[in-house]
């Protein structure tokens, strides 16, 4: 008997534990007179508080566990979670295309919600809907969600829900993002390939000093052989690398960790960028990156109907990421207190004088829209061009420069040691 209470008893702690760890969901659901209703309910799963909302004759809109363990994962995983700027380009251009198919934007969010094509995205569409269903205009629903979709984004859907063609205006957004994410993959290449270059050739370099030199350092210092003033500092490099190797490589971390964190501030990566437009190759690429960026949405902006003060007056943050912000305000200053866009631009010496003078022939001939997106076009070109040709450069150089470094090591340890030999001798 005394077994069979024991468990009994055993079976009702894990029926009460089995109730305890129940999750507590808010929920928000439409009424049938179209009102918006909110409660929570404890269920095991979101499906089920869907189901028992619907046997209730409401709606749901959304339903999310309350703050808790569930809360602490997703916190926790909140850094793996961020969509990607792919997966915005894919869902405003499936968007797009339901629309113009003839979908209302509840449906069509609520397709997309479920389509892997968009990864990481997914949990957002889902709050964009219910947002949606609850009221909230597209544009609204989006600005929360400022990690994903910028303020150009918003102000675009914006433009387009008031002129009813959010579905052009989606197709020119996906288009023009798609274009952009292009030539980060660009400039990303072009960076890519001489750092692992550098990388490769600092790992045999490193490879050299901490297992190869060592094994020739003791032959030469025991012999008391006359050594170059260049093997004598990379022996000592070599007994500096092999005796406190943990000490550099905590530093090393510690500093790469700095430089990381310090790199996400804008202030830091605004005076990054300008130490390297000081640089003579790398000038020219940034010039012909920022007067791209800036010609491509300034034709986006205007072409969707945006005035040109409302359109200045977003792109003045994302121009001021490019190094130089106090420049772009007082290009916004300037045009809002009646100067034109081209004398503005001229004056602080923006962007080059060819891109000037074709943005003053466009406000003067009133293709101010057209012609800053062939501006833009002109430009990426000539940034391709460039990249080019630094990566054609760059490699090589590092390569050389690699090998007289390390050629120029194992030809001065083999002379050492031939005049040790013929001491020997």
């Amino acid at each position: 008997m005394s077994g069979r209470g024991h468990v009994t008893g055993r079976g009702a702690a894990g029926r009460r534990a089995a109730v305890n760890v129940m999750p507590n969901f808010r929920y928000r659901a439409l009424t049938q007179a179209g009102e918006i209703v909110s409660g929570s309910i404890s269920a095991p799963t979101a499906a089920e508080v869907d189901r028992r909302i619907e046997y209730l004759g409401l709606v749901p809109i959304d339903a999310v566990a309350a703050e808790g363990r569930a809360a602490a994962a997703r916190f926790s995983l909140a850094f793996l979670s961020q969509p990607r700027a792919e997966d915005v380009t894919v869902f405003t251009r499936d968007l797009a295309l339901l629309l113009k198919a003839g979908a209302r934007l509840d449906a069509a969010l609520e397709l997309l919600a479920t389509d892997i094509d968009i990864g990481r995205l997914r949990p957002i569409v889902s709050k964009l809907r219910a947002s949606v269903l609850g009221g909230e205009s597209f544009a609204d629903a989006v600005s929360h969600h400022p990690a994903a979709f910028p303020a150009m984004y918003v102000a675009l859907v914006r433009v387009g829900e008031a002129s009813g063609t959010l579905d052009h205006i989606l197709e020119v957004l996906a288009n023009e993002r798609a274009r952009a994410e292009l030539l980060r993959r660009r400039l990303g290449e072009a960076v890519r390939y001489p750092a692992f270059v550098l990388f490769a050739a600092g790992c045999v370099l490193s490879f050299f000093l901490l297992f190869v030199l060592p094994q020739f350092a003791g032959v030469l210092r025991e012999f008391g052989t006359k050594l170059d003033p260049i093997v004598e500092f990379f022996l000592g490099l070599s007994d500096l690398l092999r005796s406190h190797g943990d000490v550099i490589a905590a530093v090393a971390a510690a500093a790469l960790a700095l430089v990381w964190i310090t790199s996400r501030r804008a202030p830091v990566r605004q005076a990054i960028v300008r130490a390297l437009t000081r640089l003579p190759l790398v000038r020219s690429v940034v010039t012909f990156h920022v007067t791209a960026l800036f010609c491509r949405n300034l034709g986006v902006l205007l072409g969707s109907g945006m005035t040109l003060s409302s359109a200045l007056r977003i792109l003045v943050d994302m121009m001021g990421g490019t190094g130089h912000p106090a420049v772009w305000s007082h290009v916004v200053g300037r045009v809002r207190q009646g100067s034109k866009l081209s004398d503005a631009l001229a004056e602080v010496h923006a962007l080059p004088a060819m891109a000037v003078r074709m943005l003053k022939l466009g406000e003067e001939t009133g293709q101010l829209p057209t012609l800053a997106g062939r501006i833009a076009e002109f430009y990426e070109a000539k940034l391709q061009r460039s990249l080019d040709r630094i990566v054609g450069i760059a490699g090589p150089a590092a390569i050389i420069t690699i090998s007289i470094v390390v050629g120029g090591l194992i030809v001065s340890v083999m002379t050492s040691l031939l005049s040790v030999s013929q001491i020997v001798g």
